[in-house]
């Protein structure tokens, strides 16, 4: 007889362990729901609620950890963190289906949490096509602006589109062309020069490549520019915070993919004084309004994917913490990562080229579905390892 410990930290690995059991195969599903375990944290909750879903968390078999002010029934607001396995969350989310001070929607909450953990299969939309993410997309950067922080700029069209190819071949998912630089301390371009250096190189681009290209703005006039010449995807900076409606209204309008980010300030003082209470929080609050204020306008939830933007406005502390949470936001959908080449990294590992690649693939493990990079062969070359792992 052995005893051991067993080691299983999402659906694929719990489902597997049960399988090897020789178990019933209808009993699969139960069992594996009653094998994933979560810490969900629940913030700025009423005293009240917190107390009832204490109780109700405990008769299900499940543990809270409170305030001291909930035990002592005190008013006001606190923080919860409940300790539960998806079968228990299950039952949870019944008993507060019904229950005031707010418990109701924190269980439609609690319901999204749960569909995530056992969802299966995630794609990415775009157009009439989508991206499988149940292996790690990669994202090739092409930059067009000379003053890109990470010194790779082009400004020759043959240049640029001969690497969005190579890109291709070394097997990257997307191709993401920029024309502003967005470094610390950048000064903006307008959108005329833009779109002077990204429709020909797109042109050219979408005859060459078959995968999707997204276009780096945040502006409408060069991402209804863009679209028009073919771009699949808008991932913008602000996260339609300067573009708004009419960007918004475009992006729907063309069934286009987009990608929100998280950015405190600008590029040009963002990391002068980045300053959180809870970084995480802060981050995640603000990327499920923009979600939501994107579906608004008609842009369906599988087309959005959130970029928690480490680096943007962030300390070197901040993006350690953003990355080993990136599965945090998960619930909200598809995400991406962009750690390729940032100062953290240097700050951190040096300049290495193996540093900035173990940034990519840290993200990855830690539950980025997709990783923009610079260092495209290398990257797709180590995520076969995760992939195989197991991503967070």
């Amino acid at each position: 007889m052995i005893v051991r410990k067993a080691s299983a930290n999402n659906y694929e690995d719990v489902l597997k362990l049960v399988k090897s059991t020789g178990s019933d195969k209808y009993a699969h599903a139960l069992l594996v729901k009653k094998g994933l375990f979560q810490h969900i944290v629940i913030e700025k909750i009423d005293n009240r609620a917190a107390n009832i879903l204490k109780q109700e968390a405990l008769s299900c078999g499940a543990e809270a950890a409170v305030s001291e002010n909930v035990s002592r029934f005190k008013k006001g607001f606190s923080d919860l963190v409940l300790f539960a396995t998806a079968r228990q969350v299950e039952n949870l989310i019944k008993k507060l289906s019904f229950q005031p001070f707010g418990l109701k929607e924190i269980s439609r909450q609690l319901e999204i949490i749960l569909k995530d953990l056992l969802l299966n299969k995630k794609i990415f939309k775009y157009k009439k096509s989508a991206i499988d993410l149940s292996k790690t997309a990669v994202m090739g950067i092409v930059n067009l602006d000379q003053d890109s922080f990470s010194g790779d700029g082009l400004t020759d069209i043959g240049a640029a589109v001969k690497q969005a190819v190579f890109f291709e071949e070394s097997g990257a998912a997307i191709i993401d062309l920029g024309a502003e630089s967005s470094r610390p301390g950048a000064k903006p371009a307008d959108a005329k020069t833009e779109i002077k250096r990204l429709i020909p190189v797109l042109k050219l681009i979408k005859k060459k490549v078959k995968i999707p290209v997204s276009v780096d703005t945040y502006k409408y006039e060069t991402a209804k520019a863009v679209l028009d010449e073919g771009a699949d995807i808008i991932n913008d900076i602000f996260a339609l915070g300067r573009g708004k409606d009419k960007l918004a209204k475009v992006i729907a309008k063309t069934k286009a993919g987009l990608i929100l980010m998280h950015m405190q300030g600008v590029p040009a003082d963002m990391q002068k004084k980045p300053s959180y209470k809870n970084c995480v929080s802060e981050v995640f609050e603000f990327l499920k309004e923009r979600r939501e204020y994107a579906v608004s306008f008609g842009i369906d939830k599988d087309f959005i994917s959130v970029d928690p933007g480490v680096g943007f406005g962030k300390t070197v502390e901040n993006n350690i913490e953003l990355i080993k949470n990136m599965g945090v936001f998960s619930s909200l959908g598809c995400v991406t990562a962009g750690v390729s080449r940032k100062r953290f990294v240097r700050a951190v590992a040096g300049e290495e080229k193996s540093s900035f690649i173990a940034a990519n693939i840290a993200a990855a493990y830690c539950g980025a579905d997709i990783i923009r990079v610079h260092d495209v062969a290398e990257t797709v070359e180590a995520l076969r390892i995760i992939d195989s792992l197991g991503r967070g």
